[in-house]
């Protein structure tokens, strides 16, 4: 793994467990076992680490995405992967997202460019799981995209709660899975239902 790789996957480590403001310079190098000259020789800055890691996320995300949009997929099936992948992942401490909306500007303006892209490709998304007819037909698709990337807010509001009973993965797994069994007609809804039954089952 190159040096950069390694840096940002270590920051993503610790800012994801502690916050983005709480971790230093030095506490990531000494982390890697490298300099801290050695990271600002191959990032300006923690924003430049921060905005490098949030790029690298979203490519990463979308690469994900678009092995499972093959010609014939099913727009419920890709939903209900996504949603396993995303409930698999490291947790990460909502402080993370706050940090980020509360001192690093131009890293929320980057995150609010993905949302109104995924927006757009959500939509389109949703449409063709209507002509599939696994979607309602009477959704407003503008909305329902609108509510899929605005889910993220959940995770800080939650954060609030002090001991919440549930972990964040719980939480977006049953916020999404009630979103899509919601959304779908019954031919999708017995695609969701099977996935539940085989969940409880395992």
């Amino acid at each position: 793994m190159e040096i950069k790789d390694r840096i940002l996957k270590k920051a993503e480590d610790l800012f994801f467990v502690y916050g983005i403001k709480s971790v230093s310079m030095d506490e990531l190098a000494t982390s890697l076992g490298i300099s801290k000259r050695t990271i600002y020789e191959n990032f300006k800055d923690k924003e430049d680490i921060l905005t490098s890691l949030m790029i690298k996320l979203r490519d990463d995300r979308n690469l994900a995405f678009q092995e499972y949009l093959s010609d014939d997929y099913n727009v419920v099936e890709v939903f209900l992967k996504v949603i396993e992948i995303q409930s698999q992942m490291p947790e990460c401490n909502a402080k993370f997202f706050q940090d980020i909306y509360k001192y690093y500007p131009k890293v929320a303006a980057l995150i609010q460019k993905n949302m109104e892209e995924n927006n757009i490709f959500l939509q389109e998304f949703l449409q063709k799981g209507i002509n599939q007819g696994y979607i309602r037909e009477d959704l407003n698709i503008k909305i329902a995209a609108f509510l899929v990337e605005e889910s993220t807010h959940t995770y800080l509001r939650a954060s609030y709660i002090e001991k919440p009973p549930f972990s964040f993965n719980e939480l977006f797994k049953t916020m999404m899975i009630n979103f899509v069994r919601g959304i779908s007609t019954e031919k999708g809804i017995k695609i969701i239902d099977a996935y539940l039954e085989k969940e409880k089952s395992n």
